[in-house]
């Protein structure tokens, strides 16, 4: 028999059971309507701010130096923003998974066990009882995390999903994600005229004008030429080029359009 336990301990031990069944309960309610409101009421907000900030830009679009300006500034802060509020919103939605409900129930049953030898030491009975009822909790985390794995998807390519065309127990003959790539970002332009194929390579360098940001150039290098050509633009053959472009600091997103101007050596 061990010595008794202070009544320290145990009301540190019966707090965190406390704890333990608290976090449960509340995964177990996900998803929260409490924290959807809450979370959808801030999403508006920070999409009025958002809307706000683009039509002053829009404004001073085409002034000397936009980039540099604090509408610029303020559009860039205000998508962040917007972009974490939609994050925080879609996690609100969500009901909590198998792995995350086997855990928190994991934790009340080693808090409960911690309790348990407190209060009536150590006698073999209570803790071949605590044993069992851990080692079956555990199985439990075990097997929803090897379901968890069985149920992830690994992408191609770091990006972000942009549109999900599936939902539980519907069947779908279209793709279920659109993952858009997002680093490094990259320009196409599918009007490369076959006639210029010969003075460009991969590699070479090239200046980038969008219509967001008209008088601020973004650099540019070849990143692909494709084989085949895409296009025509009567008997001319035209090809796609693609170009890994660097931002800076600016806010770009999947689908803006400009124009490109290619550096070109006077002699290959």
């Amino acid at each position: 028999e061990a010595a008794p336990a202070l009544p320290g301990d145990i009301a540190e031990a019966e707090a965190s059971l406390a704890t333990a069944q608290t976090e449960l309960a509340d995964i177990l309610s996900r998803p929260s309507e409490e924290a959807i409101t809450q979370a959808a009421a801030d999403l508006r907000l920070r999409e009025i701010e958002l809307r706000q900030a683009q039509e002053a830009y829009d404004k001073v679009a085409y002034a000397e130096g936009i980039g540099l300006s604090p509408q610029a500034a303020e559009l860039q802060r205000a998508t962040l923003t917007y972009e974490r509020a939609q994050a925080t919103y879609d996690e609100a939605t969500k009901p909590a998974t198998e792995a995350q409900i086997a855990t928190a129930r994991l934790k009340v049953v080693q808090a409960q066990n911690q309790l348990d030898k407190l209060k009536a030491g150590l006698r073999p009975e209570a803790e071949a009882v605590n044993q069992t009822r851990l080692r079956e909790a555990q199985l439990q985390v075990d097997q929803a995390q090897a379901n968890l794995t069985q149920a992830v998807l690994y992408a191609p390519w770091d990006g972000e999903v942009t549109e999900v065309n599936a939902a539980p127990g519907v069947s779908t003959s279209n793709a279920s994600l659109t993952l858009a790539r997002t680093t490094p970002l990259r320009f196409a332009t599918s009007n490369f005229s076959e006639r210029n194929l010969a003075d460009v390579q991969v590699g070479d360098e090239a200046t980038i004008f969008l219509k967001s940001y008209p008088n601020t150039p973004f650099p540019a290098v070849i990143q692909r030429i494709e084989l085949q050509s895409t296009a025509k633009d009567g008997d001319t053959a035209l090809f796609t080029v693609y170009f890994d472009l660097n931002s800076a600091e600016f806010a770009l997103r999947p689908g803006m359009t400009g124009r490109v101007e290619i550096s070109i050596e006077p002699e290959r």
